[in-house]
């Protein structure tokens, strides 16, 4: 049976997805939010090959933001190499490497703020704060990413059209793009 909500899943790194540092793998985040692939496919990837379609299906799309400014400030943790526009950025990805004190009783998992360990215990205590508002559904989530995704459902956006040509497909969620991306080196190696 096919679910069309997302689990509940620990979002603690959605600053680091955000910003992309200069010695990270290229972003190729424009085909999974609408982009065909160009006719030669893309320089360095061979598609045809599975593990390298795995890998591409994998990649994590960036948010891309309208003042694409160079990032010029560094993490000065030893061994990160990634770059911030600005210190209030690299401030907030300094908490990633900070110590993780804050331990769930229930799992062990640890977490740097409070507020992340807080939010994950929603996951043990079956807390369901977020709703959905629409008429007839009213699901609940733990989550309130959860439920934007959900709402999709509703709507019927699908930001995530498959990048492969002749192929029109689109996806509420990211995750299933990613999953339907394996299936066509199911089909090429089925030729």
């Amino acid at each position: 049976m096919w679910s069309h909500e997302k689990k509940d899943i620990d979002h603690e790194t959605v600053v680091e997805e955000q910003i992309i540092g200069e010695n990270s793998p290229p972003d190729y985040s424009e085909y999974m939010t609408g982009k065909k692939l160009p006719p030669g496919g893309i320089p360095g990837i061979d598609l045809s090959d599975p593990k390298q379609l795995a890998e591409f299906a994998r990649m994590k799309p960036r948010k891309i933001k309208e003042d694409d400014a160079p990032r010029t400030i560094a993490c000065p943790h030893k061994g990160c190499t990634k770059m911030f526009r600005d210190n209030s950025a690299m401030r907030k990805h300094l908490h990633t490497h900070g110590p993780r004190v804050h331990v769930c009783a229930e799992c062990g998992k640890a977490f740097v703020e409070s507020s992340k360990l807080k939010r994950h215990q929603l996951v043990h205590t079956g807390e369901k704060p977020f709703q959905c508002t629409f008429e007839g559904c009213g699901k609940r989530f733990s989550l309130d990413f959860n439920l934007r995704t959900h709402v999709r459902i509703h709507t019927g956006d699908r930001p995530y059209v498959c990048p492969f040509d002749g192929c029109n497909k689109k996806f509420a969620q990211s995750t299933n793009l990613k999953s339907h991306i394996l299936t066509h080196a199911k089909a090429k190696n089925n030729q």
